[in-house]
């Protein structure tokens, strides 16, 4: 009885550790990964141009803004020669990137010239 007892406990055991393999049930340790202050700016880059499809050299991002506890990068990329887009690279309040926030409202940049 034991012998069959201890035989079913290891095989539980290697389904389990089978059934914890599968990509999807593991989440993925970026979305806690805490970021230091000083590199938030380069790491706001790197999402939003991943998120955008843009080159991280075609965004400007202003300074840090702290809102109660959290800290927040505004940021615009031209689309064309007259539209500016925004976003928000927004960071937990223990620095752990939460997410990027895009406006899409397609800001004119256009110079009116009177006649």
């Amino acid at each position: 009885m034991k012998k069959i007892l201890s035989s079913s406990l290891i095989l539980l055991a290697m389904l389990g550790m089978v059934a914890c393999t599968d990509s999807e049930s593991i989440p993925s340790n970026n979305l806690y990964k805490s970021v230091s202050e000083k590199n938030m700016p380069a790491y706001c880059k790197h999402e939003a141009a991943r998120e955008l499809g843009v080159y991280s050299s075609d965004l400007y991002l202003y300074p840090i803004e702290y809102n109660k506890g959290a800290k927040i990068i505004y940021g615009r990329y031209s689309v064309d020669n007259t539209h500016l887009e925004e976003f928000a690279c927004i960071f937990n309040n223990n620095d752990t990137f939460a997410g990027l926030k895009i406006n899409h409202r397609n800001v004119k940049n256009k110079l009116c010239i009177a006649d």
